[in-house]
């Protein structure tokens, strides 16, 4: 009797609740079914584009990803529904509350997805318009012919420009899309940082045009004074002082007057650029380094001038009157000439003003005090016959 009346309150329940599960069942099948097909069909349309072909090659099936998100969305749509037909309150209001949201939500998930996928192909297709005009100017062998195969690498001018251009779009786009969602928390730091880069992007741009004219301008500039020195006896002088030898180890003085004009035109479009870019750190680092480097090539070629006017000189001496003497005299007066040249150009280089001075102080007194060592020690004679013969002659 006990077990008829739990076989007959388990039967009632089944009765009672049997439809409600048939009922949940019932929509959970369609709604499969549903989900299966709009994921399907979604699919197959995305894979039959441009864009999910290509995406499929590189193997990010993006045909699939989409059908897989609208499946799942499509069930958890469906799950109140289900909840519903089996009466669980507890479970469903929760669950009714949070699709709202989402739903509620939906319209600016998808208007920011169509904008930002709007802008992608609009970006796209102006970056291939200009990439194709520049290709058919043959721009990359212009720059080529400029040099600024060295600047660009293997990206080439066109796909520089491009990418510059597909930038622009993308950005704007972005920041449009990031609106559509209206979220203040994830849209604002982002739209803040976007806009940040958009309104630098006008700076960059100057900035590189200044960096890209100095580039060609100390090209040419290097180019036209390594073809022009040597024909104007430039190397053959430098030779023949041995700054050559000396300095450059053999090498031409062409080209390394060449590629001091080069860095100093070059150094004139950084800080210019990083003005541009509000970099004022750098611009006065650069700056300093400008003047420091005019500094020492103004000394340097005060020490060169220096050298050749000592050699000069001693080829003067040397060659005027025969004997060990003359060559003796030669080589002190080139010695001291270069001495002399070294401490000015020294100078001006700004380097230990007061240790450059004082050691040429003490070098002279040093020369001075020999000779009259000298003079005192082995030539007392010779000097008083010398100063008499002066004073017969006065």
């Amino acid at each position: 009797m006990e077990l008829t009346r739990h076989i007959d309150g388990l039967v009632g329940t089944f009765i009672a609740f049997g439809p409600k599960l048939i009922a949940a069942i019932v929509i959970l099948v369609v709604a499969w079914i549903i989900a299966k097909a709009v994921s399907t069909g979604i699919a197959y349309a995305i894979n039959r584009t441009g864009l999910g072909k290509k995406s499929n090659e590189e193997g990010a099936g993006l045909g699939k990803t989409v059908g897989k998100a609208v499946y799942w969305l499509i069930l958890l749509i469906a799950l109140p529904a289900i909840l519903g037909a089996l009466e669980l309150q507890g479970l469903l209001v929760p669950m009714q509350a949070m699709v709202d949201k989402f739903l509620e939500f939906l319209p600016n998930l998808v208007g920011a997805g169509l904008i930002f996928f709007i802008g992608w192909v609009v970006a796209s297709v102006v970056r291939q318009a200009i990439t194709s005009v520049l290709q058919a100017a043959q721009a990359d062998r212009l720059g080529e012919r400029l040099g600024l195969a060295n600047v660009t690498g293997e990206t080439g001018i066109t796909n520089f420009v491009g990418i510059l251009v597909f930038t622009l779009i993308i950005i704007p786009v972005s920041i449009a899309a990031l609106d559509a969602l209206a979220i203040a928390s994830i849209s604002d730091p982002a739209k803040t940082m976007l806009a940040a880069v958009l309104d630098a992007i006008p700076n960059v741009f100057a900035a590189s045009i200044v960096l890209l004219l100095a580039f060609v301008i100390a090209k040419f500039a290097s180019s036209t004074l390594q073809n022009l020195l040597p024909s104007l006896g430039f190397d053959n002088v430098m030779d023949k002082v041995g700054l050559s030898d000396a300095v450059l180890g053999g090498k031409a003085p062409s080209r390394l007057a060449g590629l001091v004009v080069f860095a100093a035109i070059m150094i004139f479009g950084l800080i210019e650029s990083a003005k541009l870019l509000n970099f004022a750190i750098l611009s006065d680092m650069l700056t300093v380094i400008l003047a420091l480097g005019g500094r020492i090539l103004l000394g340097s070629v005060i020490i060169g001038f220096g050298v050749i006017a000592a050699n000069f000189v001693a080829g003067v001496i040397s060659g005027g009157s025969a004997g060990s003497g003359s060559s003796a005299a030669a080589r002190i007066v080139r010695i001291g000439v270069i001495v002399l040249a070294a401490s000015m150009g020294l100078r001006q280089m700004g380097l230990a003003n007061e240790i450059i001075t004082m050691g040429f102080t003490l070098l002279l007194g040093a020369l001075a005090l020999g000779g009259a060592i000298a003079i005192g020690w082995g030539g007392k004679d010779s000097m008083g016959r010398l100063v008499e013969k002066w004073t017969k002659d006065l």
